[in-house]
């Protein structure tokens, strides 16, 4: 399966826009349709809030790295996903994880990755880059998670648990990605 990791759509999104500017450097996991239309949704939504997006390759004030992971748990497809942002020195100042539970997938576990999904997954990320840059001094806090709201799956026999502490399929491949 064909993944990508470029922004070239995200350079123009909003150039009329004032204030510090953000560069996505990278969106990695996904395939080239979910990437496409993940793209569309975070610059309409960065338009939305005239948020001042440059391209990968000039100057940003703060510059995002996404990873998103698709992972099936319990028969049902989950969506996790990553966002770092650095500042200009190259220090993380902030990580948004998040995950977003899906229906049944069949053989193709990206299929979930419905318009809904993917646009709610590009507000909450904007919402909370736009809040971090307007004041990076005051934490951002952490979004409701989608998990709650998905219906159950019917009950299986029971598995192992995933400790609290393990990291999701994204920070996993967000961690592969930093070495």
């Amino acid at each position: 399966m064909e993944t990508t990791s470029s922004n070239a759509s995200l350079s123009g999104a909003s150039r009329a826009a004032s204030g510090p500017t953000i560069a996505f450097d990278s969106i990695d996991g996904p395939p080239v349709g979910v990437f496409n239309r993940l793209v569309d949704n975070i610059s309409a939504e960065a338009q939305g809030r005239a948020l001042a997006i440059a391209s990968r390759e000039g100057v940003a004030n703060y510059r995002v790295r996404g990873y998103l992971a698709a992972q099936v748990i319990k028969g049902r497809t989950h969506i996790s996903w990553v966002w770092d942002v650095y500042d200009d020195d190259k220090f993380r100042t902030l990580r948004i994880t998040g995950e977003e539970a899906g229906g049944r997938a069949g053989g193709d576990a990206w299929a979930v990755a419905d318009e809904a999904m993917l646009r709610k997954i590009a507000r909450l990320a904007v919402d909370r880059i736009a809040g971090h840059v307007a004041n990076p001094s005051v934490p951002v806090a952490d979004p409701p998670s989608a998990i709650a709201e998905a219906p159950e799956a019917p009950a299986r026999p029971q598995r192992k648990r995933r400790a609290a502490a393990m990291p999701t399929a994204a920070e996993k491949l967000a961690m592969a990605a930093s070495r």
